[in-house]
């Protein structure tokens, strides 16, 4: 009797030449439907922007926008926490729900081995700032683990253009975006993306995938926009950009002269009259007076002199004829010109980003200038903590796959550790044992 041979979900029937599968009644009964967005770049990804420069026109605007910079290193710091933690729910006789922290070999290792916490320090970055991450997973000699994690530069990653299923096989990688290469594997790198047909459970077919992690927003079909793009697009960060540059150029070129002095035109000739004085040592003399006017008039010491000038009568013009005159001269430019200007950019992008200005050291908009009390500070920082939940489930993700492709116990669960600003002054480290960021989880 021919032997049957049993392998995973699947059964060899040698004399009946069949196969058999089990048939679920949990099995999906179809497949969501698909539609394929319109590209007609000829390349083999799809363009991110018009230009394909997307990224690297964000970072250009930003790197001259120091509000906005801090505003988003803001939102990655509270978002990150005091970082990632691996934990088990355990539930007491009393029904008290604790967290363990998980101390499994395996996964300890996991995290030391990839430096899983400084790592999604930049995955956290890229969501927050372009709405879109990327993932390099590297498996074992045997397909069946992960083994190694690396984060992307987000700016240097492109999409494929997707298949005839809507699906995107390929994440292309590139530092070199803005020489519009060919790709070639050396200037720009292809890797394929996880796809869940390649899998069966046990291994996958591929060595190496990427793993897109975004933001989602609608009615984008590749690369994701985050929210505060808004104030690019309706150029309040230009604004706010534009006011510095503009401010410098009008103190480089502006001539500031504080004095007009009038001299009669003939006061040298008759102070120093031919031949009594040559025309060099008159010269001479106007020299010396001059000094000794600028001296009289320059510094702080020098506020307040009396200024005294003879007026001589002209017998010809039976007249007294005016002598030596200073005029003070206004400044007309305004020091404060175009700053509301730039207060309200500053606000539009605080506004978009989800900052607020309290917890980046500026006043409220549209209020006087200030970086506002401790108890505001704590306040909108545990607001800004409490809308994290669902940024977080998106950088979270990742872990869960992970978990799930190499196997570990379902019940461990991943989240970020909060720093803890809500004690009271008599409970600052400084006066007691505790700390100020005890773990919270």
């Amino acid at each position: 009797m021919e032997r049957i041979i049993i392998s995973g979900n699947y059964a060899i029937l040698p004399g009946a030449k069949a196969i058999v599968s089990p048939s679920l009644a949990s099995a999906d009964s179809g497949k969501p439907k698909t539609v394929q967005p319109l590209d007609q770049s000829p390349s083999e990804w799809s363009n991110w922007g018009e230009s394909n420069q997307f990224p690297q026109e964000v970072l250009a605007e930003l790197t001259k926008n120091s509000v906005a910079l801090r505003a988003l290193d803001k939102r990655k710091r509270v978002h990150f926490g005091r970082g990632l933690i691996a934990y088990r729910e355990k539930t007491d006789a009393n029904g008290e729900i604790t967290k363990e922290t998980v101390t499994d070999p395996e996964i300890v290792e996991f995290f030391r081995l990839n430096q899983i916490n400084l790592l999604w320090v930049d995955l956290i970055m890229g969501l927050e700032t372009f709405a879109n991450s990327w993932l390099e997973f590297i498996l074992n000699k045997g397909k069946d683990k992960i083994n190694r994690v690396f984060v992307k530069d987000p700016a240097y990653c492109r999409l494929s253009k997707m298949d005839a299923s809507s699906r995107i096989p390929f994440m292309y990688y590139s530092a070199q975006w803005e020489n519009n290469p060919s790709f070639d594997n050396v200037l720009v790198a292809r890797l394929p993306m996880f796809n869940p047909e390649l899998y069966d459970g046990a291994k996958y077919k591929d060595p190496q995938f990427a793993y897109h992690v975004y933001y989602r927003s609608f009615n984008k079909s590749y690369y994701h926009l985050p929210l505060w793009n808004s104030v690019r697009a309706n150029k309040w960060m230009n604004i706010a950009n534009s006011v510095p540059v503009l401010k410098a150029a009008i103190m480089k070129n502006q001539m500031t002269i504080k004095y007009h002095i009038q001299i009669p035109d003939d006061y040298f000739t008759s102070r120093f009259p031919s031949p009594d004085f040559t025309k060099e040592q008159r010269e001479a003399k106007r020299v010396e007076v001059l000094t000794d006017m600028n001296a009289f008039l320059a510094d702080v010491e020098n506020s307040g002199k009396a200024f005294i000038s003879y007026a001589f009568y002209s017998k010809v013009k039976q007249d007294y004829l005016t002598g030596w005159k200073i005029e003070v001269i206004q400044n007309k430019l305004d020091n404060a010109a175009y700053l509301p200007d730039s207060q309200a950019a500053n606000s539009e992008i605080l506004f978009a980003i989800g900052v607020d200005p309290c917890l980046i050291g500026a006043g409220l908009p549209g209020g006087k200038m200030g970086a506002g009390s401790g108890s505001d500070k704590r306040e909108a920082y545990w607001m800004l903590n409490a809308d994290m939940g669902t940024d977080r489930s998106v950088s979270l993700s990742p872990l869960y796959f992970i978990r799930d492709f190499n196997k570990w116990d379902p019940a461990i669960q991943f989240d970020y550790v909060t720093v803890d600003t809500s004690q009271t002054q008599n409970e600052h480290p400084t006066k007691t044992a505790k700390r100020i960021d005890k773990t919270q989880s």
